[in-house]
């Protein structure tokens, strides 16, 4: 119980460092996992989005291909649900992929903030982590034998504290008086 809190915070910074990636690895696969389903089911086509291309396009190719049945459109991502062909030019009926989009939005963000952070969170991090290294609560008390009143002291400084646990805790003399030369 006295490690909850150090687990805790460990686990938020791992998460912020390295598990980002894989959750949203995982929400992308349930998303597409969802598509494959809406391609199975028989959709009226007027629940859908209706893109019509032209096989030879003039100039450059207004899809972007991310995968077989998914592409961009216009900035936005859309899921194939089932095509029509003719002579000159394909039309997709499509599901406007709004899930997917958010998703990858929030994990560029992510990765920008983490690569380029601004520098007020820069300070406020340093004063965070500066803050909870001088937290003594974290690491769990050891009392001292042999110690004047029982003191409790930290396992960092245990040897530190025993060494002077031997001493009188009162000095028996009274320090040195300054000559009367080198007083101001």
């Amino acid at each position: 119980m006295k490690h909850l809190g150090v687990f805790l915070l460990l686990t938020v910074f791992l998460y912020n460092l390295v598990g980002v990636y894989p959750v949203a690895m995982w929400q992308q696969h349930e998303l597409r996992r969802t598509a494959e389903k809406l391609r199975r089911s028989s959709l009226p086509d007027a629940a859908l989005v209706r893109i019509t291309v032209a096989r030879h396009p003039a100039g450059a190719a207004p899809l972007q291909w991310h995968e077989p049945h998914e592409f961009s459109y216009r900035g936005q991502r859309y899921d194939i649900v089932r095509q029509r062909a003719t002579a000159d030019s394909v039309t997709y009926f499509c599901w406007h992929d709004r899930g997917e989009e958010k998703l990858l939005a929030g994990l560029v963000k992510h990765v920008r903030e983490y690569a380029h952070p601004e520098a007020g969170a820069r300070k406020s991090a340093k004063k965070a982590f500066s803050d909870l290294s001088k937290l003594s609560f974290l690491l769990p008390a050891v009392r001292l034998a042999g110690s004047s009143g029982g003191r409790v002291v930290k396992p960092k400084y245990a040897f530190y504290a025993a060494a002077l646990s031997s001493l009188p805790a009162e000095v028996p003399f009274a320090p040195p008086r300054r000559p009367a030369c080198f007083q101001a």
